[in-house]
């Protein structure tokens, strides 16, 4: 049995959720019932085991990065 709610969002919550639902494909009712399970239920929903992988190739790093390699002399 589902019951109907009524919730009132800021603006920004409403873009918000409108943004992540064009993002993920899913409707704005299925990410707030997520964003319920996952605070309030949090070990109710199984979850998929996994693993995310990016990779990137660049020309020149980025600042960032460089900042973060170690010095060869330091070695």
């Amino acid at each position: 049995m589902s019951r109907r709610t009524q919730i009132t969002l800021s603006d920004r919550q409403h873009a918000y959720l409108v943004g992540e639902s064009v993002r993920t494909g899913l409707s704005l009712a299925e990410l707030v019932r997520r964003a319920i399970d996952g605070t309030y239920r949090p070990y109710f929903r199984p979850r998929a085991g996994g693993f995310e992988l990016s990779l990137g190739v660049w020309t020149r790093p980025d600042a960032a990065v460089v900042g973060r390699r170690r010095s060869r002399r330091l070695l």
